[in-house]
C-alpha cells in the first residue's frame, strides 16, 4: 500500500528490487476485492501502466477513478476486457518498458483526439454502453477514459512493433499513417 511505503528503500532492500517492473503510480483497489478481504472500502495499491480493470469483478480502475465511487462496471463492454488481454500480451511480446512509453504516447494522442474533435468514433459505441447501463457515470473522466482504453492499446500495438516503427519512420510511412486512421 503506497501510505506505508518509504520513498527510499533501504540499500538491502534496493537489490531485492532490481528487475522488478516500475510502479510509480498508485491505484484505488477493487473495492470487492478489498471489501472480501477485510481491508475496507478505499485501499490504494501500486499499480503498473497496464493495471486498469479488476478481471475478477469487472469494474474499471484506470484513469479517471480517483474514489470507489469513480468505478465503473465494464461487464457490458466487452471490448475492454479484450483490449487489456491485448495489452498484457503486447508487453509479453514487446516488453514493459516500450510498451509502457508507447501506451502513454497513444494515451496523449487519443486524449487530444477526443479534446479536439469531442469523440473518437471507435470510442462512441462503448462510451454510449457504458453511459446508459450506468447513468450516474454518464459524463465522467473515467466513462470517457474506458471508452478510449481500446483505440489506446490498438495504437499502442502499432507504435510498440519493431515492423510498424521501422515503416513509420520510413520514407514512405502511408501504409502507417492507414492503419492509425482505422
Amino acid at each position: 500500500m503506497p501510505q506505508l511505503g518509504q520513498h527510499d528503500p533501504a540499500p538491502s532492500l534496493r537489490q531485492k528490487l532490481a528487475g522488478r517492473p516500475i510502479r510509480t503510480t498508485h491505484i484505488v483497489a477493487c473495492h470487492h476485492c478489498t471489501l472480501a478481504r477485510g481491508a475496507g472500502r478505499f485501499v490504494q495499491i501500486y499499480s503498473t501502466h497496464e493495471q486498469v480493470i479488476c478481471l475478477r469483478h469487472r469494474l474499471w480502475l484506470g484513469d479517471g477513478v480517483t474514489g470507489v465511487t469513480d468505478q465503473l462496471s465494464i461487464r457490458d463492454s466487452p471490448e475492454i476486457t479484450t483490449a487489456w488481454h491485448h495489452h498484457r500480451n503486447l508487453i509479453t511480446r514487446h516488453g514493459r518498458s516500450g510498451v509502457r512509453k508507447a501506451f502513454h504516447i497513444a494515451a496523449v494522442i487519443n486524449w487530444r483526439w477526443y479534446d479536439q474533435f469531442h469523440h473518437v468514433t471507435a470510442a462512441t459505441d462503448i462510451y454510449d454502453t457504458l453511459a446508459a447501463n450506468q447513468p450516474r457515470h454518464a459524463n465522467s473522466h473515467a466513462v470517457v477514459a474506458a471508452s478510449l482504453y481500446p483505440s489506446i492499446v490498438d495504437l499502442t500495438a502499432a507504435m510498440a512493433s519493431p515492423r510498424w516503427a521501422e515503416i513509420a519512420h520510413s520514407r514512405h510511412p502511408d501504409q502507417f499513417l492507414d492503419r492509425m486512421m482505422q
